[in-house]
């Protein structure tokens, strides 16, 4: 068989998937040092249909150096070298080829996602719509589009994109079921259930989808048919960190502590699970084992979540253990009242740390919210003090002083206003409004209202600058020790479901706080009291995205309390 023959014949196997027999072929002729750029081609395929890498690309850039500039074989090598881990030979060699005016779809297309890989997501979306010009009808470019514009924090944009994709390729699953986790971002409950109905109706078995349905059910409400597909999903998959999360929330907003406390032990174990400090330490087995220990106790999640867990400190040194409790930087003053008793002075056996600073040593440790399980929480045994944390004396006199400063007549109620959180919080959009929403309660006569936020958003920092019955001690309030003094010096907290409200409820200042129709597990359900906050009433949205009704009722509440004080 001359060479001819034999290229033919390797051809052949390469179409027919034989990759094997085409290799064994194609390598010997391709040792030979007058191999021409067709056979040298051909070899660096099947090597890379093999998975061979090294060896696929030095075929190809045998072929190269033949016919430099061939724009097959530059794709192809760019391809294998990204598949062997060399992602900046790959990205390098794509940028060359652009450099040098090619104009081909694929080659923009592989190096956006290069791109994406460095997180140099900006020339990654230019470099990708520079693809869509080229070949506007391609889905995976639209959807690699949504991708870059969703991690460029655009998920407006980002949807339609996602949407073109899906219009174009709707059997691709991956596609809608993005649309639908962006839906989900966005507060389009209803579109991301009917996208993830879709996407399981083409695949039954999708465990992913699942999840996403009992998320966006519990959204909607629809608790007993969230818990049928946390369930489907744990079916599909023993131990599925993602559904066993979610069913461990909505048990949490239905009450069921009992079996839901265990299930949300598997928050450490999801993809985007956050990281577990200390693992090194042995977990603190549970009360039995506490008399003469030390034990570390540290704060996850947000800093609401360390105010309202923190309670359990008092609980473990109740059980003769010494405590170190670490929480984020922010809290650490204010929790270090903790650390003695308020009354007597007397040492609590609870030492505080901030996140980074040095530990003493201790024998177990634990994060804050796998104390309700270790203590076997329901609804009716949560640990409530009217109040477990207090303001520093001084800071708490000195606000005293600088509100009377002036003053003369009767002193007026003061109200403290909670607007808006962490904006990165994934439950941001349907928690946080406008702090116009608060005007009809400015009007409130002999009142004042102060605003117990450090920073503002753009849009309430330019209404804020309009108003003039609204204080906003802004620079003051760096940490949380200087709210509590300010707090604790106000005869009401009125907010959103932040750090602040859980401030207010900790120190047993009366709070009223503004729930989102489908509001955060720790409110229950159907109630306006809280079991975790003597202090608290909760208005809660009777229809999703209707603040107007609720502040309503705030106001009706605000004038009733004015009258019964006057």
């Amino acid at each position: 068989m001359n060479n001819n023959d034999a290229l033919a014949q390797a051809y052949l196997f390469f179409q027919h998937g034989q990759l094997e027999a085409a290799h064994a072929i194609l390598q010997p002729l391709a040792q030979q040092a007058e191999a021409d750029f067709n056979l040298l081609h051909l070899a660096g395929a099947v090597a890379a249909g093999l998975q061979l890498h090294a060896q696929a690309i030095e075929l190809y850039r045998r072929a190269l150096a033949l016919t430099p500039g061939d724009l097959a074989v530059s794709y192809k090598l760019g391809r294998v070298l990204y598949e062997a881990g060399k992602h900046q030979e790959a990205l390098s060699l794509y940028l060359q080829l652009i450099a040098a005016g090619v104009q081909h779809a694929d080659i923009f297309h592989a190096a956006a996602l290069l791109l994406q890989d460095f997180n140099r997501n900006e020339e990654a979306l230019q470099t990708i719509e520079h693809a869509l010009r080229l070949a506007p009808q391609n889905p995976d470019a639209w959807h690699r589009h949504g991708v870059l514009l969703q991690r460029l924090q655009r998920p407006g944009d980002a949807l339609q994109s996602l949407q073109q994709a899906v219009a174009l390729a709707p059997e691709q699953t991956v596609y809608r079921f993005d649309q639908a986790l962006l839906q989900y971002e966005l507060h389009r409950n209803e579109e991301a259930l009917a996208s993830v109905d879709q996407v399981l109706a083409q695949e039954p078995d999708f465990g992913d989808g699942w999840v996403c349905r009992a998320a966006t059910l519990g959204r909607l409400r629809r608790y007993e048919e969230s818990i049928t597909a946390a369930r489907k999903a744990l079916s599909l998959r023993a131990g599925y960190a993602d559904a066993s999360v979610n069913l461990a929330l909505t048990m949490l907003a239905l009450g069921r502590f009992d079996e839901a406390w265990p299930l949300y032990e598997a928050r450490w174990q999801g993809e985007r699970a956050d990281p577990q400090r200390h693992r090194g330490i042995a977990r603190w087995p549970g009360v039995d084992v506490a008399a003469g220990k030390t034990v570390l106790l540290w704060a996850e999640q947000g800093l609401g979540d360390a105010i309202q867990f923190s309670r359990y400190a008092q609980q473990v040194a109740a059980l003769g253990a010494n405590v170190v409790l670490e929480v984020h930087a922010a809290l650490k003053t204010l929790l270090q009242t903790l650390e003695a008793d308020p009354e007597s002075g007397k040492p609590t056996g609870i030492v505080v740390k901030a996140i980074g600073e040095v530990l003493p040593a201790v024998d177990y440790q634990l994060p804050l919210m796998s104390l309700p399980l270790m203590f076997g929480t329901r609804p009716d045994t949560i640990p409530s003090p009217q109040a477990y944390l207090h303001a520093g004396s001084h800071l708490q006199q000195r606000w005293a002083q600088s509100l009377e400063q002036g003053r003369e007549g009767a002193r007026p109620l003061r109200i403290g206003i909670v607007c808006s959180g962490n904006a990165g919080n994934h439950n941001d959009r349907r928690r946080s409004i406008p702090l116009q929403a608060f005007a009809p309660l400015l009007d409130i006569a002999n009142a004042e209202f102060f605003l117990l936020q450090p920073e503002l958003r753009q849009r309430d920092a330019d209404w804020l600058q309009a108003t003039s019955a609204l204080q906003w001690p802004g620079r003051e309030l760096q940490a949380f020790d200087d709210t509590a003094a300010l707090i604790a010096n106000l005869d009401l907290v009125i907010g959103v479901d932040t750090a602040a409200v859980h401030l207010a409820g900790a120190l047993g200042v009366p709070v009223w706080i503004l729930l989102s129709h489908a509001a955060d597990w720790r409110w229950l359900l159907e109630r306006d009291d809280s079991p975790w906050y003597a202090s608290a009433r909760l208005f809660r949205q009777t229809t999703a995205g209707d603040w107007d009704a609720v502040m309503t009722r705030v106001l009706t509440e605000l004038s009733a309390l004015k009258q019964a004080a006057a």
